[in-house]
This record gives structure tokens, sequence and C-alpha cells, in this order.
């Protein structure tokens, strides 16, 4: 059963990797792997760019080989690259390649020597070309970037994952409110335009999803449910997105 990992609050960039860690632990059952902030192939590149690469660019590359070794990380990753690489033409690195290969995530040079950079989103500029456009800010850390992932493509087994889009503000500003929070038995925290809400065998991101261009304000819900939780969605989450309702009832029963 997946327990909340996320409270408190990360505080650095060790600590939001040892928790997404942590959290992909949770999920999948493998071994979670320490922190170390370095990866030889991350050295090798900073080195030919003759740059220091960030601690958190070091821990992508160590992640994201670790799940490969696992052999979890195409289902982690809902069949998005691993491309890790520069690119003149943009002047970022990029980090991971949807599968179409229609769409990108990087840093920009600026941030490469940051302790957990900024990651933002290009797509083809057009049909046939192989030219990047800039298209928004995605997260504002490679952690959070590898969460966002990570929950957005989540389905646990014998779970089910749900989106609701758009969820009324109204019903959205509940998630505001820490006391609501904690009387639910649950946790969260604020990534400032989404909140990451958790419980056991529960994570819920509500907000507006960095998938989303800046100009669309919708705000979404993506709730992942465990087998445990079958016919034990707290009420709060029900208030919210009713649909959640419909979604535990898919649930396979819990051995006894």
């Amino acid at each position: 059963m997946y327990e909340p990992v996320f409270t408190p609050p990360p505080r650095s960039w060790r600590e939001w990797w040892s928790a997404v860690r942590e959290f992909t632990a949770g999920w999948y059952g493998i071994a979670a792997g320490e922190v170390s902030g370095y990866h030889r192939q991350a050295d090798r590149l900073g080195r030919h760019l003759g740059v220091s690469l960030s601690p958190s660019i070091h821990e992508w590359f160590a992640f994201a080989i670790d799940l490969q070794q696992a052999g979890i990380f195409d289902r982690a990753f809902g069949g998005d690259r691993f491309t890790v690489g520069w690119d003149e033409s943009i002047e970022a690195m990029y980090l991971l390649t949807l599968g179409e290969k229609d769409v990108c995530w990087g840093v920009q040079q600026e941030h490469l020597a940051d302790d957990d950079p900024p990651v933002d989103v290009w797509h083809l500029a057009g049909s046939g070309l192989r030219s990047w456009r800039w298209s928004h800010h995605h997260t504002p850390a490679i952690s959070q970037f590898a969460l966002q992932h990570l929950i957005h493509r989540l389905v646990p087994a014998g779970g089910v994952h749900y989106a609701f889009m758009p969820v009324s503000p109204e019903n959205a500003g509940l998630l505001r409110g820490a006391e609501l929070i904690r009387d639910a038995g649950l946790t969260s925290i604020d990534l400032g335009a989404e909140m990451l809400i958790e419980g056991e065998d529960l994570v819920v991101l509500a907000g507006k999803s960095p998938w989303t261009p800046p100009e669309v304000t919708d705000i979404t819900v993506h709730a992942v449910i465990g087998p445990s939780r079958t016919g034990s969605i707290p009420p709060l989450l029900l208030d919210l997105a009713p649909g959640l309702k419909d979604a535990s009832r898919r649930l396979p029963r819990p051995a006894r």
C-alpha cells in the first residue's frame, strides 16, 4: 500500500528527489535508491558543454537509468523517451521527448547550473520540420517535472487513474483548506498552481495543469486510486469530483 511521502514539504533539491524516489518505490514496488546528485553521463555532457551541470540534472540521469534498469521506465513515463542532450538551436538541454516526437521538455542554458532548474516545453515548429518552437514554462524544477510525469502516467495495478476537467473554482478552492484536508485524514502540499494531496493508496493533483497552455485557465483534478481504497474515498474528494465514486466502484475488492 502506498504511504504519503511529501509531508512535510521538501525544502531542497535533495529532499525533493528523495521524495520522488520514495513515491516511485511506493507505487511500483521497487527499491527507492539513493540520491547522489551525480551521474557520469551527466558529468561527461557537462564537460563537453564547459559547464558544471545542476545536481538535479545529474539526478534526472540517475533516476531515469535506475527506472530503465528496473524495467519500468516506459510504464512510468507512458512511452515518452529519455533523450537527454544539447540542442544548439534552442540553447537548451532537453530531458524527455514525447513518444510522438513532436514535444520535448528541457532546461534553458542560463539555468543549467541551478540546484533544481525550471523546465520548459517546446513543440515542433511545423509539419515536416525538425526545428523547435518554445511553448511555455512547464514546472519550476526538474524534480517536480519528474513527479508530474509520474502522477499523470500512473495507473496502479488493481487501481485506476481518474481525470476531471474542468472542475469548478469553488470546488477546487476546498483544497486550499488545510483543516479540511487534515479532517479527511489526508496530507497536502502547495505546488503553486496545483495542490498535491496524499493518503493511503491515494494521490490527487488539483489545479492548473502544466500540460495546458498559459491561456487555458481550466482547473483539472487527477486522482490515482489504489486497490485498498475501494469504497473509502474521502468525502471531501467526492464533493470535489463526484465521478470518483463511480471510479472507486470499478476497483477490485481487496483480498481479506
